[in-house]
């Protein structure tokens, strides 16, 4: 077969691309740079609850001073199309934590995902998710400092809830061999609860809440610090065995895996350099995407975080939308199945074609002007890899999403890759060959997002959502008597 190239996107072929920290637009010399966007001087405090402190009263200013001077200013507009289309595009929300550019993908506090993966303290070649946690709960990126205090604390929090995990192991164990991995993981976060904390206020109280938010934080830090336990629970109730650690959460997640029996046939550093980098991706998403907005109802129903979290993860078991890592590697092996041992370049290019007919059919594919951030990212790790080295799924997904480009230019709507059809691939490469628990890693991942923002629904004290609701035949009605 001919050599496909590796490098998939360049300058020309997007709008925007991303080196380093600036954002260059090749119809311009125009040059921006973006900073975080954290409200006040950056805190030097180590201890992560004193640093979330000291924003607090600074971020209950800034919003009573936006609620004043706009408080009955209409920032948008509904239409019919708009409630038949699941409200898909309009901002109806807020979420303190990210958001997502139109162009630029997810960004967390304002921060680009290249500039998340370079800003920030690096454990190996990538940030660890303690320094990623800090930026989404404070607005700050951390300093080394600050992420080695959280990173001790979470493995003081782990020594002192080491059992927690006698019962849960035996409710595990006698689970059908069918309930599948992502539906342990909600089972053991609902079912079982270790001295919580969380205390039930007043719904849609006073909007300055005092300090009962801290109950919230407590738990949030507790479940976050177990969670590699968590998740090696969840892989192996069999034989599954408490340690102790003082690593960040990754070396926690790979000692508990080793302990279990579970071992990685890639190289142990390359192997936590992709949990780590596939973390950092994954730590939040839009607020509008269904587990996110999910523990976000829940949060300011005052459930308890392992509930709400229980809650949004059925919900992540299908996200996202465009194809899940399962959907994402069956696809490529069923690619590789009508490709046959010896693959060429047109025989592959047909059989994209052909899938590419059918839009629905492509997953790990998205109809947008602008690639997945995440992605390139994800592909600029595959790249660094020696080519003798590079696992044949990885190189496969390269080729494939090279050619969905190329085939794309000349269509009116165009495909572009996103980040699963990549993960998928490289997690197989380390030796993560079960997809459906390669979901629970980013489930893992995204609850640093998901109590992120409970934390601050409670900070705000934000009300319940309570829209109204209308059939069909009475806005019908409405509108015919306007």
């Amino acid at each position: 077969m001919a050599k496909l190239s590796r490098t998939f996107l360049s300058s020309n072929q997007i709008p925007l691309i991303y080196r380093g920290f600036q954002i260059y637009s090749p119809a311009s010399s125009v040059k921006k740079i973006l900073v975080s966007k954290t409200r006040g001087v950056p805190s030097s405090s180590t201890n992560l609850k004193e640093a979330l402190s000291e924003k607090i009263p600074l971020y209950y200013d800034l919003l009573r001073e936006f609620r004043e001077e706009h408080n009955d200013t209409v920032i948008g507009q509904i239409t019919v199309n708009d409630l038949y289309s699941g409200l898909s595009g309009v901002n109806t929300t807020v979420r303190e934590t990210s958001e997502v550019h139109s162009q630029l993908g997810i960004m967390y506090r304002g921060l680009t995902m290249p500039q998340v993966v370079k800003l920030l303290p690096l454990h190996g070649n990538y940030p660890s998710p303690e320094s990623v946690f800090w930026l989404l709960l404070t607005g700050d990126v951390p300093t080394e400092v600050q992420t080695a205090s959280l990173v001790a604390d979470w493995a003081d929090r782990r020594e002192r809830h080491r059992y927690f995990f006698n019962e849960p192991q035996h409710c595990l164990r006698s689970l059908p061999k069918r309930v599948g991995p992502a539906a342990r993981l909600c089972v053991l976060l609902a079912a079982f609860e270790s001295g919580e904390k969380t205390i039930r206020g007043p719904l849609g109280g006073s909007f300055m809440s005092g300090r009962d938010w801290e109950s919230v934080y407590e738990d949030s830090m507790d479940l976050l610090a177990i969670f590699p336990a968590i998740l090696a629970l969840v892989k192996n109730p069999e034989n599954f065995k408490i340690m102790i650690d003082n690593g960040d959460w990754v070396d926690s997640l790979v000692g508990f895996w080793k302990i279990s029996g579970e071992n990685l046939t890639g190289e142990k550093s390359s192997a936590k350099d992709l949990l780590r980098l596939i973390m950092s991706l994954n730590a939040d998403e839009n607020g509008g995407v269904p587990s996110c907005h999910i523990s976000q109802i829940l949060g300011s129903c005052q459930y308890s975080p392992r509930k709400a979290l229980a809650a949004a993860f059925l919900a992540h078991i299908n996200e996202p939308m465009t194809g899940t890592l399962s959907q994402c590697m069956n696809f490529q092996e069923k690619v590789q199945r009508l490709l046959g041992a010896h693959r060429k370049e047109d025989v592959l290019r047909g059989i994209i074609r052909a899938f590419q007919k059918n839009l629905s059919g492509l997953p790990g594919h998205r109809i947008s002007d602008h690639c997945d951030p995440r992605f390139l990212i994800l592909q600029e790790f595959a790249n660094k890899i020696e080519a003798p080295s590079l696992h044949p799924d990885v190189k496969l997904s390269i080729d494939i999403s090279n050619i969905v480009q190329s085939e794309s230019h000349a269509a009116t709507r165009r495909l572009t890759p996103e980040m699963n059809s990549l993960a998928a691939p490289l997690l197989k490469s380390q030796g993560l060959y079960d997809m459906e628990y390669n979901q629970t890693i980013l489930c893992m991942a995204r609850a640093m997002g998901l109590l992120a923002s409970m934390i601050w629904s409670r900070i705000v004290n934000f009300p319940v959502e309570n829209p109204n609701s209308r059939s069909s035949h009475t806005y019908r009605e409405t509108l015919r008597n306007r």
